[in-house]
Parts: C-alpha cells; sequence; structure tokens
C-alpha cells in the first residue's frame, strides 16, 4: 500500500513539474505554445510551416489572438512581434539593441569565437560599427560617389556582354548559355555587385577572366544564406547535434560556407597587411590596418581591432550585399514574367527619359518614379529577410503591453508587417502603384516598409543596394525582354527556398534584345 502511495505521489510530482515546464512563462510574458525538452517549442513551429518557420510563427499568433507571442527556441526564450507598432518599436528602441551570441553565429569564425559586427552588442559592436560605416563612406558606402558610379558602369557592361555574347571563360558556362541570352539565377547578377563592393572596400576589382573564385564566393554566401534558418537552426538550441547528424543538421554545409568565405577575405586581408605602407594610404583595409597596430603599439590587448574581427567585418559588411542584391533581382526577374505588363511600363519610362543611347544613371532615378516603385515593391513583398537577424533585450523592459525579461531574444517579424492587411490593403498582390501619387510620382510617405530594418540596426548597406537595384533593373529593362523559351513554365512562387533569407530555387531564364 506504501509503495503505491510513493509511485502516485512521484508521478502526480512528475506530472505536475512536466506541466509546469511546459506551461510556465513569466509573469506579463506574451501569450504563445508550450515547450518540450531541449527543444522548446521548436518542434511546433516545424509542425505549423515545417518550410518557412516564420509562417509558422505567424499561425502562433493566431491561435492565441495576439500580434505578439512568447515561446521558447531550446533554452532561450523568444518574443516575436507581427504588428507595425511593435515591428517599429523592436526596430528603434535601444532597449532591444543587443543580438544573441548563437552557436550558428560563433561558427563563422575559427575556433567558435564570436565576432564581426551582426552579432556584436554593447561597446565592442558600437566602436567596429561606428569605425567601418565612418571611413567606408570615403569610399563610397552609403552615399554618393562619382567614381563608383563609373565603376558600376563598367559592370553593368560587362553583364550586358555576357548576356548577349554568352561565356568567354570555363568559369561562367555553369551560369551562362553558350549560344547567349540564357542565364541562371540567382548567381547570375552577384559576381558583378560583388566587384562593385570590393572597389569600395579595397579599391580592387577582379577582370572576368580571373572570377573563377569570385563566383565560388557568390555560390558559397547564398549555400550559407539558404543553409541557416531565421530562427538560429537546430544547431544553435542544441549544438551537440552536428556530432551526431552533421549532414541532418546543415552544420556540414554551413561549416563548408564558413571555411570558404573566412579563407577568401583572410588571403585580400593578409595580402594588404604585408604590403601595407604608413605614408600611402590606399584604401579603407588600410585605415584598419592602421588602427590596428596603434593598438598594438600602445600594447592595447583589449581592443577590437583584431586581425580575425578584421576579417568578420568585412564580411559582415559585403557578402550579405551582393548575395542579397542578386537574389532580389532574381524574385524582380520572376515578377517581370508573371507581371509583363509591369516591365513593359518600366521600358517605356526609360524610353522616354533614358532612351537608347547610353546606359540609365542615378540621375535619371527622380525622372523614373514608377521603376523606383517596382523595386520598392519587390523589396516588400518578397520580404529578404522575414524574420529580420534576431535582436535581444538589454534590460528588463515592456513591449506593447507585456513585461520581456532580459536576455529575451525578440524577432520583428518583417513578413509578417509587410503582409498584414491592415497596412497595406492588398499585400498579396503585386502593385507598384502603392507607393505612387495620383499624379505618377514616387511619394516615400506611402513607403512604411522596413526591407532594411531600422534604428541603431538598420542595414548599413540600403543605399548601395537601394542603387544597385535601381542601375541594374534598369540596364536590364532598357536592353532586353524577359520570356518564356520553349519549355519554360512561369515561376511557382510556393517554390522559394527558406533559409537566413527567403531566395527563389535555382532556374535559367530566357532574354531577347528589345526591338
Amino acid at each position: 500500500m506504501l509503495t503505491e502511495i510513493l509511485l502516485t505521489t512521484c508521478a502526480c510530482v512528475c506530472l505536475y513539474l512536466s506541466y509546469k515546464y511546459a506551461f510556465y512563462r513569466p509573469k506579463g510574458f506574451p501569450p504563445g505554445p508550450p515547450r518540450l525538452p531541449l527543444f522548446g517549442s521548436y518542434l511546433l513551429m516545424m509542425l505549423s510551416d515545417f518550410k518557412f518557420l516564420h509562417k509558422g510563427v505567424l499561425k502562433f499568433c493566431k491561435w492565441y489572438k495576439s500580434d505578439i507571442v512568447g515561446f521558447h527556441m531550446g533554452p532561450f526564450p523568444v518574443v516575436a512581434v507581427h504588428n507595425a507598432a511593435g515591428v517599429r518599436e523592436v526596430l528603434t528602441r535601444s532597449e532591444f539593441d543587443g543580438r544573441p551570441g548563437i552557436y550558428v553565429a560563433q561558427m563563422r569564425a575559427p575556433n567558435d569565437e564570436l565576432l564581426g559586427i551582426f552579432f556584436q552588442e554593447g561597446q565592442f559592436w558600437k566602436e567596429q560599427r561606428r569605425f567601418v560605416l565612418r571611413y567606408l563612406r570615403d569610399f563610397g558606402f552609403g552615399r554618393r560617389f562619382m567614381e563608383l558610379e563609373l565603376v558600376i558602369q563598367e559592370e553593368l557592361n560587362d553583364m550586358l556582354d555576357l548576356i548577349r555574347n554568352g561565356p568567354k571563360f570555363d568559369h561562367e558556362k555553369p551560369y551562362c548559355k553558350k549560344s547567349g541570352m540564357r542565364i541562371c539565377l540567382p548567381y547570375f547578377f552577384s559576381p558583378f555587385v560583388a566587384n562593385s563592393v570590393f572597389h569600395i572596400v579595397c579599391n580592387e576589382r577582379t577582370p572576368r577572366s580571373e572570377q573563377a573564385e569570385l563566383w565560388e564566393l557568390i555560390r558559397y554566401g547564398l549555400q550559407f544564406q539558404r543553409t541557416a534558418d531565421d530562427y538560429g537552426k537546430m544547431l544553435s538550441i542544441m549544438p551537440w547535434i552536428k556530432h551526431i547528424f552533421p549532414n541532418w543538421s546543415s552544420y556540414n554545409k554551413l561549416t563548408d560556407s564558413n571555411v570558404f568565405l573566412f579563407k577568401y577575405f583572410e588571403k585580400i586581408v593578409d595580402r594588404h597587411i604585408k604590403t601595407y605602407d604608413e605614408s600611402c594610404e590606399r584604401n579603407f583595409l588600410d585605415k584598419y590596418i592602421k588602427e590596428m597596430r596603434q593598438a598594438d603599439l600602445e600594447g592595447n590587448k583589449d581592443t577590437s581591432f583584431k586581425h580575425n574581427q578584421f576579417i568578420l567585418s568585412l564580411i559582415d559588411f559585403t557578402f550579405p550585399a551582393f548575395t542579397a542584391v542578386g537574389v532580389q533581382l532574381s524574385f524582380l526577374v520572376q515578377y517581370f514574367l508573371l507581371y509583363p505588363e509591369v516591365q513593359k511600363r518600366i521600358q517605356k519610362e526609360i524610353d522616354e527619359v533614358v532612351g537608347a543611347g547610353r546606359l540609365p544613371t542615378l540621375e535619371d532615378r527622380q525622372f523614373m518614379s514608377y521603376t523606383e516603385a517596382t523595386i520598392r515593391e519587390i523589396l516588400r513583398i518578397e520580404t529578404l529577410v522575414p524574420s529580420s537577424v534576431p535582436h535581444k533585450t538589454l534590460v528588463d523592459t515592456e513591449l506593447m503591453g507585456y513585461k520581456i525579461p532580459k536576455d529575451t531574444l525578440i524577432v520583428p517579424a518583417l513578413y509578417a508587417y509587410h503582409n498584414d492587411k491592415r497596412v497595406w490593403g492588398d499585400p498579396k498582390n503585386f502593385r507598384p502603384e502603392r507607393f505612387l501619387d495620383d499624379k505618377g510620382h514616387l511619394c516615400l510617405k506611402k513607403d512604411v516598409s522596413f526591407p532594411f530594418g531600422a534604428g541603431k540596426r538598420l542595414c548599413a548597406g540600403e543605399t548601395f543596394a537601394r542603387n544597385m537595384l535601381f542601375l541594374v533593373t534598369a540596364a536590364l529593362c532598357q536592353n532586353f525582354n524577359f520570356i518564356l523559351a520553349d519549355g519554360d513554365v512561369l515561376p511557382d512562387l510556393s517554390t522559394n527556398l527558406s533559409g537566413l533569407i527567403t531566395s527563389p530555387m535555382d532556374y535559367w531564364v530566357q532574354l531577347e534584345e528589345r526591338a
């Protein structure tokens, strides 16, 4: 009898503790799903939408009838915000400027050291970001710079030549057909964007004949973007899983990408260190090297200006720009095929403003409202980073009437916000006109989207990315039509891939010269 009582008592205690573990949440914490041992709510997210986790979390909001939900990713408490006011607060309030030190962020550097800028916080982050932005602006990053625009024009001419005449070199053959006028997306545009970025960073460009490694950089960069996910990957919840399921957990693919990226930029950094001359400042890299040497001379062991940090900072400020621009342009091409009238209207605007005797420039942009509106619409409807990069609370605070403890991961759900009927009315419709006034002019007040984030964590490459998107789009539409070749079918947007960014599946597209 006593044994039965003890067993019953133990069972009741276990049930109580299990119930408390699954459903307990701090006082004032947002409503949300229960958690399971090890996984937290991750399995429930996958059950809600295995492919697109951000859509799975959006279903949580519908279940709990709340625009803000709280749950767990393994041991991490998480709050996801799905309305305009909440997203804006997360992006602009300093209490939410922290970053989680998740494993997927750590594994980007040798010895799993948390480096770079994306996943840093506090004084380290402020010092590095301030320095990089201050001096990169001198070379055209984030502002109008005539020398950079001339470089971009040369890259655009190379791109147009490759489209028309087909590949000249072996490394171009996987991405462009020999006969020309048929290209593989989303890879094709990125090398030309990357060359423009490297001109800013180190005043160097790689000629087409020597771009084999550059095309590999694009491939590995996109592999990283597709393999990581917007909720940290299971690797961040249970890092030990890499030893048991290295392929299934994506550890091997992420490692391959990280190693290639690190070595690529390490060679650039080491080459500049080896040839550094303090009497002749060549580019931004020399400014960083000077800061590193000054810290060494002063014996400052706590400096943030170190070799591996240098490499990761360059990665954070460059590779997202050219992978993201290439992917966004590939989305736009899909919508041109689905909405050919949009492409025709852009071409009409180009014919009226630019003509055919020269390439479009940034000076033309103010007169090409519909083209600019189309770019803003693709940035909204195909939100590249659907859950942004996770933020973290630096102090105990409140959000939308709920209490949020310190060190909680905060997700500003950009996808949900960009698809909120309360804000956009018809968010599922691709309608560039939503950003125009009654006279057909661009109305910036109507653009309340956040494709690049906002606040102090605003993507530093926003100006560069918007400029590149305009120039490449205008050059392509000026010269070509995107069409369906024999055997091609219209894009199926449901086949898009979900990762750290959303991207289209690899596809070939046909172009034809405009008459």
